[in-house]
C-alpha cells in the first residue's frame, strides 16, 4: 500500500537538484508551495490508499517545477535584458541626441560597442553544453498528457512546447515521440 508513496515523482525535487538551486534562494511564494506539498506527502505517508491526495501531490509538484522553471527564466531573461536594454537604451538616447548634442552620441558609441563584447563573453561557456530540446517540466507534462497511455495529440504537444512538433520524431528532454502513419497524434517511442 504504500506503493503509491514511493512511486510519487517528485518533479520540482528532481529540478532543483538538477539546476543545482538552493532552497534559501527560491522566492518566499515558491518555498511556501513546496512546504505545503511536503505537509501533503506526510498525510499521504498515514494513508497512503488515497488516490486522490496521490494525484493531487503529482499534479502540484509540476505546478510547483513550473514555478522553479520560471523563476529560473525570469532571472535568466533579467540577465539577457540588463545586457539588452542597456543596447537599447543607448540606441534610443543616441538616436534622440543626434539631432541635439553630437558629443552625447559620440559618447555613447563606445559604450554600445562595449556591451555586445561582454554579452558574447558570458554567452560563449553556454554553447559548450550539449543542445538538446526542452526540459523535465515539458517532459513531465508531456507524460501525464499521455494518462498512462503512449499517444499525445499533435495539438496538445505543440502546446506544451511551444512550437509545431518536428517530423517525423520530436525529441523533448529525456523521451523521443515518433509521429503516427495517417493521425494527429505522436506515440512514445
Amino acid at each position: 500500500m504504500s506503493n503509491l508513496v514511493d512511486n510519487i515523482d517528485k518533479v520540482h525535487e528532481q529540478l532543483i537538484s538538477e539546476e543545482g538551486i538552493n532552497f534559501a534562494d527560491l522566492p518566499e511564494e515558491i518555498r511556501k508551495r513546496i512546504k505545503g506539498w511536503n505537509l501533503l506527502l506526510a498525510r499521504l505517508q498515514k494513508n497512503p490508499e488515497d488516490n486522490k491526495l496521490y494525484t493531487t501531490l503529482q499534479k502540484q509538484s509540476i505546478e510547483i517545477a513550473d514555478k522553479i522553471q520560471d523563476f529560473i527564466e525570469q532571472d535568466f531573461d533579467e540577465d539577457n535584458d540588463d545586457n539588452g536594454a542597456d543596447d537599447k537604451d543607448t540606441d534610443d538616447n543616441g538616436a534622440d541626441d543626434k539631432g541635439a548634442d553630437d558629443k552625447g552620441d559620440a559618447t555613447k558609441k563606445p559604450e554600445e560597442n562595449k556591451a555586445p563584447v561582454e554579452k558574447k563573453a558570458t554567452t560563449v561557456p553556454k554553447s559548450n553544453e550539449p543542445k538538446r530540446f526542452g526540459n523535465l517540466i515539458m517532459e513531465k507534462k508531456i507524460l501525464t498528457a499521455m494518462n498512462g497511455g503512449d499517444r499525445i495529440s499533435m495539438n496538445q504537444l505543440e502546446e506544451i512546447i511551444g512550437k509545431e512538433p518536428d517530423y517525423p520524431e520530436q525529441e523533448v528532454h529525456n523521451i523521443r515521440l515518433r509521429k503516427v502513419f495517417l493521425s494527429s497524434s505522436y506515440r512514445l517511442v
